[in-house]
């Protein structure tokens, strides 16, 4: 599996340790989530503060950019963004706004693609599943891995094995299209990606 392996490994270890270092431990990665349909691994952090503003939260994304260039996408936990104001109650419906509104040429893929498409379609035949569906993305823990498949509905496909278990599930195509776009969108106006979720 291409996101286990050590070179890759390392590399996230890397930046987890600079962030850590350059905000003072005030920054430190939570967790890293690959989206293969889209080429894309994203690292996403937790912040250790209650106090938090859109314009505090451009300034550690942008901080954040700095550190990984183009080689992966950064967000934050969804708590954080809460923390700044980011109301998650409608926020399906305005993903879908942004899927429509937003170009699609933003959107590339990055060095580890390959790698990724592999790790899906790897995925995909355990799972006894055509290695052509869109993979959204793919989370790997000690015990469990989980795979989201772009689809029309949240449902559950299914779950198999054991040490690891692999959960399948698909998840509906629109809202992620408008993630992914709004991810590139911030990440070039170096604005959070908290800010248009808001603004969404």
């Amino acid at each position: 599996m291409y996101l286990l392996e050590d070179d890759l490994q390392i590399r996230i270890r890397q930046i987890s340790s600079e962030v850590n270092m350059r905000s003072n431990g005030l920054i430190c990665l939570e967790e890293t989530i690959a989206i293969p349909y889209y080429g894309q691994i994203i690292l996403r952090f937790t912040l250790k503060t209650e106090e938090i503003t859109f314009h505090d939260l451009d300034s550690y994304e942008n901080m954040l950019y700095e550190i990984v260039g183009d080689e992966f996408l950064v967000d934050f936990m969804g708590s954080v963004y809460q923390r700044a104001g980011v109301g998650f109650l409608n926020l399906e419906k305005r993903l879908e706004k942004l899927a429509a509104e937003l170009p699609d040429e933003i959107m590339d893929s990055s060095v580890h693609r390959v790698g990724l498409q592999k790790d899906a379609e790897y995925l995909l035949k355990m799972a006894g599943l055509e290695t052509s569906k869109r993979v959204w993305e793919i989370q790997m823990s000690e015990d469990e891995w989980l795979l989201l498949i772009m689809g029309r509905q949240n449902r559950k496909i299914k779950t198999i094995g054991d040490a690891p278990i692999l959960h399948v599930a698909e998840v509906p195509e629109k809202p992620c299209i408008g993630l992914m776009k709004a991810a590139f969108i911030a990440k070039n106006r170096k604005v959070s990606l908290a800010r248009l979720l808001a603004e969404g």
